[in-house]
């Protein structure tokens, strides 16, 4: 008999119809989910286990010992682990903000009648019509094309911000090639963008499957919620990310009855993100010094025994809240006075696949941001590193293509 192998461990998953879990009863699995279809995910590990409440006996008997052993309330916990790509994890993106995707935009001098752009500035100036109330916002990624000058057709420009009247000026990054107005050009935002919305939070919930391929056995988890995300983006490394489950059971099954999912899509093959590829905005300003950032999106979800059933009625899912970390080099005190004056900033993340004009990318805006410390040690002879936690904050109110929302994710490979 083969032993399994990690390399040989296949993960595959699926949404449910809805997200409703019934209180007292499971759904059928070869019903819903269903066994066809699915999405084999890409992945570095996968720690999903089953976990059961156990108590023992307490009473004293003359032999000595101890006389009962009991399993309890069930359920699955655990996180998938992967290094970050396009496409990728975007369902459980969507999942974790309790929203719904937004599609890509597409527009043309019909709504904006004319286009220019400048490069000292870094800005596109449209002539008519509004950006922002065509659904352009901070953070997304956007491509023109059928320009009068080539240089500005067919390249990723990051939206970093919108001024002037109408919110005709639109800042992006990289800085445009200078051009006249012209009148004949098209305009998309590229992949979909999810927020945290203010209301009508949808729970979802999938189907996640262990298939050990060399053995022929699986591992179903069946009802799992996505508990939250984290994301690490060294400067000398691949960033990645953690996704906490939280479900109800777990059902095997080997040989003839082995994998659960029969026709699986095939995994992605968008290339991996780097952040040395991409950009950091702090406060509005590119900042050069970012020696890494990471972010938790925590729902903090749980789940509550009940008398008279051994799995759990229902997984309540929290706040969103978001928290995290940047570590720069020591340059100035523009760092050290947002946490001194306790001034609340945005941070953009921009994450590139290459350095292609049309790479693959992903972006995380977080429009109000209180940093919680900004620590300085004095050591050794190298470069000095602040510290600088921070607590991510919901923008009370959407301005200037700042989307009202904690926390908004756009990715350009998403389906």
């Amino acid at each position: 008999m083969s032993l399994a192998e990690g390399v040989q461990g296949r993960v595959t998953y699926k949404a449910y119809a809805t997200g409703v879990i019934s209180s007292n009863s499971q759904p059928v699995s070869s019903t819903d989910p269903g066994a066809s279809g699915g999405q084999i995910l890409r992945r570095t590990t996968c720690s999903l286990n089953l976990d059961k409440d156990n108590y023992r006996a307490s009473e004293i008997s003359l032999d000595r010992q101890h006389t009962d052993f009991r399993h309890g309330v069930k359920r699955v916990s655990g996180s998938l682990n992967g290094e970050l790509s396009c496409g990728t994890y975007w369902d459980f993106v969507e999942a974790v903000c309790r929203g719904t995707e937004v599609a890509a935009l597409a527009d043309s001098n019909t709504e904006f009648t004319s286009v220019a752009a400048d490069n000292t500035t870094s800005k596109f100036t449209f002539a008519g019509g509004d950006p922002v109330a065509e659904g352009y916002r901070v953070g997304f990624v956007v491509r023109f094309t059928n320009l009068s000058e080539a240089l500005n057709n067919s390249t990723n420009f990051l939206i970093t911000g919108f001024s002037g009247a109408s919110n005709r000026d639109m800042a992006v990054n990289p800085a445009p090639t200078t051009m006249g107005a012209d009148t004949t050009f098209n305009i998309v935002s590229v992949g979909k963008s999810v927020d945290v919305p203010s209301s009508g939070h949808i729970s979802r919930k999938f189907g996640v499957e262990v298939h050990h391929t060399d053995t022929d056995v699986h591992r179903f988890f069946t009802e799992c919620r996505v508990g939250g995300l984290n994301l690490q983006l060294p400067a000398t490394g691949l960033a990645t990310i953690e996704i906490p489950l939280m479900g109800r059971d777990m059902e095997t099954a080997s040989a003839g009855s082995s994998p659960f999912y029969t026709s699986p899509a095939a995994a992605t093959g968008t290339g991996l993100l780097a952040a040395v590829n991409g950009l950091i905005r702090v406060g509005g300003a590119n900042l050069g010094v970012v020696t890494g950032a990471n972010i938790s999106f925590n729902l903090n979800p749980s789940s509550d025994a009940v008398v008279g059933q051994n799995y759990v009625p229902e997984i309540f899912l929290g706040r969103a809240d978001v928290t995290g970390q940047l570590t720069a080099l020591f340059e100035d005190l523009t760092l050290v006075n947002y946490f001194k004056n306790e001034t609340e900033v945005e941070v953009l993340l921009y994450l590139l696949a290459s350095t292609s004009a049309t790479s693959d990318a992903m972006t995380v805006y977080l429009p109000r941001v209180k940093f919680g410390g900004a620590s300085v040690a004095v050591e050794g002879e190298a470069g000095q590193v602040i510290t600088m936690p921070f607590q991510a904050l919901k923008l009370a109110t959407a301005t200037l293509g700042k989307p009202a929302t904690t926390i908004q994710f756009v990715d350009t490979a998403a389906a």
